[in-house]
């Protein structure tokens, strides 16, 4: 991953290349590796309470996002950190 600010540095020393840098931001994800995290599914309800849409986003989501990023859709989009998390990213990240 790269820290967001990074992001700039990696992008302005790519872009004359025409190679776009962009990440995703996604929030918590239900995946096999976060099942290990201890108390991870209530981690979960809480994200999808406090996200605006309430719910979480799932892996396949994310991955629609990339390749709307790796398209000629996305060509003049450089830079950016997306938010695909349900609007989580607007309501912070204070668990209890």
């Amino acid at each position: 991953l790269v820290r967001a600010r990074g992001l700039g540095d990696v992008d302005q020393r790519q872009g004359h290349k025409g190679i776009r840098v962009n990440a995703i931001s996604a929030g918590p994800i239900k995946t096999r590796a976060a099942s290990g995290i201890a108390h991870f599914d209530e981690l979960l309800a809480e994200a999808a309470a406090k996200a605006p849409l309430r719910r979480t986003v799932d892996a396949c989501e994310i991955g629609r996002v990339a390749v709307v990023l790796a398209s000629d859709y996305a060509a003049s989009i450089t830079g950016e950190i997306i938010h695909a998390d349900a609007g989580f990213h607007v309501a912070g990240m204070v668990f209890h």
